[in-house]
């Protein structure tokens, strides 16, 4: 993306995490005081969970302990089934236990709570909003549970 493509960010832009279900809203509470069409500009410390950064849906990520608390319920849940050979066939054939190796494992998804490693990377240096670096939509950012987020729309009117 060359620099005539980048744009600043405003307050209702959305970012999308690759580990997410969904499109998250990039909020800021209280206006820096900088404005760009009337919205306020934000700036590279917007990252707050929960309150600049909304969730993602659903997580799918197997480092986060959500997750990872669904899939041992299903695998609690889950018992190795026996082949049913049928009555007549059971005297002569012994049942056999599908090995849990054998199974697909299970696709478990939680709620996403976003946890931000830190304040967005690839900020406009040059320019600030207050003392902190302006955000760009080619800024991005990343979860501790794994996930890459990026901004896919600014926010501004079309």
């Amino acid at each position: 993306m060359t620099e005539s493509d980048q744009s600043f960010v405003v307050h209702g832009a959305c970012a999308f995490c690759d580990q997410g279900s969904r499109e998250a809203r990039i909020i800021v509470p209280e206006s820096h005081g900088t404005y760009i069409h009337n919205q306020p500009q934000l700036e590279r410390y917007d990252c707050a969970p929960n309150v600049n950064i909304r969730p993602f849906g659903v997580c799918r990520s197997t480092k986060n302990p959500a997750v990872q608390a669904e899939m041992k319920k299903v695998e609690d849940e889950v018992k190795a089934p026996k082949q049913d050979v049928g009555w007549f066939k059971s005297l002569f054939m012994k049942e056999e236990e599908i090995p849990l190796e054998k199974l697909p494992p299970p696709q478990c998804v939680a709620m996403c709570d976003p946890k931000l490693t830190g304040p967005w990377l690839l900020a406009k240096e040059d320019v600030k909003i207050g003392y902190a670096d302006a955000l760009l939509n080619t800024s991005i950012n990343s979860c501790i549970y794994g996930g890459k987020i990026k901004i896919v729309d600014n926010g501004q009117p079309v």
